[in-house]
């Protein structure tokens, strides 16, 4: 038996050994973005590295699958390349009438297997067990691969099995693989488990080995192909959806600092959703954080719903007698709390204010001009509430350089919460059909929360 370094084995370059790292650390993940990081290489090693890991554990025999949309795609992205790749003392690549086609490594190396399979009918693999799932070009498979296949996952006396896949952001998967991974955005049932998937993004940059002739096949794409193959771009391929540039680079995890002041963007509703953004502008950044997007609420619930996120954030509780107090008395409760008071409120005695739960409330309200209501509800939670007239496509050119500008600068941050603000960017706020420019205003529908944060933008970010 050869002494084995995997190191030496697999060449791994420094971004691959980053998606090891990732993979080893979380249950689901996800691998690429472009073409050209090495994800398919990747993919097939990452395998052989856990089997043998397993084997010195003294789990023996034991099985992984690789999987691809169809047969064609596995012979040309994976079966060739192991056979050429993969040396002979390490193991055989061979078809079993018990196992199919898999490369077996040798009995002195745990006699694991990587199954080779096609996703052609995910549903007859119910009953089967891995003890690691592989998936290349994710996207090329719809939802419920994902869910059928992740029932496959298990082995016995396994207690960490992995779910890897690697894909460019192109394809009929592309929307639920961009919630799962990119997004965080998952499923009810899936809920309370997002610290499970990892993204780790790659870019041609990442591998020494490309030429400069496929450097010139990404450059010379197809605009909407360049920016899905060579930039990564999650959300390139919705044909007509207004802000094209909104990226990853625009989605973040970070809240709110408490000590900063916060402002809502809004635009009103009753039958169509009531939109409500919670704003936060910090040096040369906003950050959208949190998100209410309702029907059927009246302007009163509404305020009463942003005086308790705030009242929530500031991790204070507000006093039983007053739950079914109006919103003006809840908001000059809630002042009273507050460490940097608009107007000051005398009611702590000096020295104490640093023991007062920190409630900071919206230092203004900027939306829709027709929301008389809804105004006089926001004022009187002592909220002032503000709009300034303008076109809707130059309110849309102020969004569009926040969202990435003349010089790549991403100002606008979006947390991964706000999903319903998230779907319209990405997908549901469009042109009509057969609009030629930017020039003209967009489709009415699925843009209540676009339209609140360009009232904000219009009036509060624009240069």
């Amino acid at each position: 038996m050869r002494s084995l370094k995997f190191s030496e084995l697999c060449g791994f370059f420094d971004k691959q050994w980053q998606a090891t790292a990732i993979a080893d650390a979380h249950r689901y993940s996800l691998y690429g973005g472009t073409r050209g990081p090495g994800k398919s290489y990747w993919l097939r090693w990452y395998p052989v590295r856990r089997l043998l890991q397993w084997a010195a554990q003294g789990h023996r025999n034991v099985r992984v699958g690789l999987f691809c949309e169809d047969y064609p795609a596995l012979t040309e992205r994976q079966i060739n390349k192991i056979a050429t790749e993969f040396p002979r003392w390490l193991g055989e690549l061979k078809e079993t009438r018990n196992d199919g086609l898999c490369f077996f490594l040798q009995p002195c190396y745990g006699g694991g297997k990587i199954a080779l399979r096609n996703l052609d009918d995910p549903s007859k693999y119910q009953s089967a067990e891995f003890a690691g799932i592989a998936i290349d070009e994710l996207t090329k498979n719809r939802e419920r691969v994902f869910d059928e296949l992740r029932g496959s996952l298990r082995w016995p006396g396994i207690g960490d099995p992995f779910w890897i896949a690697a894909s460019n952001p192109n394809g009929v998967g592309q929307k639920w693989v961009r919630e799962y991974f990119i997004e965080k955005q998952l499923p009810t049932n899936l809920k309370g488990k997002e610290d499970q998937f990892a993204f780790m993004p790659g870019s041609p940059r990442d591998n020494p080995h490309l030429d400069a002739s496929y450097w010139d096949m990404l450059d010379t794409l197809p605009d909407k192909l360049r920016q899905a193959w060579r930039d990564g771009n999650w959300y390139v391929t919705f044909e007509g959806i207004v802000y094209p540039e909104f990226g990853a680079e625009n989605l973040t995890d970070d809240e709110p600092d408490p000590n900063v002041p916060i402002e809502l963007a809004v635009d009103d509703g009753y039958i169509d959703p009531r939109a409500i953004l919670f704003i936060q502008r910090s040096g040369t950044r906003i950050l959208v954080f949190d998100e209410l997007y309702h029907t059927h609420h009246l302007g009163e619930t509404c305020v009463r719903e942003v005086l308790d996120k705030c009242i929530a954030r500031a991790g204070a509780e507000l006093p039983e007698e007053l739950k079914q107090a109006s919103n003006g008395q809840v908001a000059r409760w809630c002042r009273e709390h507050d460490p940097h008071p608009a107007s000051p409120v005398a009611t702590t005695a000096p020295g104490e204010e640093n023991n007062r739960p920190r409630v900071r409330l919206p230092e203004i309200a900027v939306g829709s001009p027709e929301a008389k209501e809804l105004q006089q509800q926001f004022r009187q939670a002592d909220i002032p509430y503000r709009f300034i007239p303008h076109l809707v496509v130059e309110g849309i050119k102020v969004v569009r350089k926040l969202i990435c500008d003349g010089q790549g600068v991403r100002t606008l941050k979006v947390n991964r919460r706000c999903r319903n603000f998230l779907w319209e960017l990405t997908e549901g706020y469009q042109y009509p059909p057969g609009t030629k420019g930017d020039s003209e205003k967009p489709q009415d529908g699925n843009d209540h929360a676009n339209d609140g944060f360009r009232y904000w933008a219009w009036g509060r970010a624009r240069k």
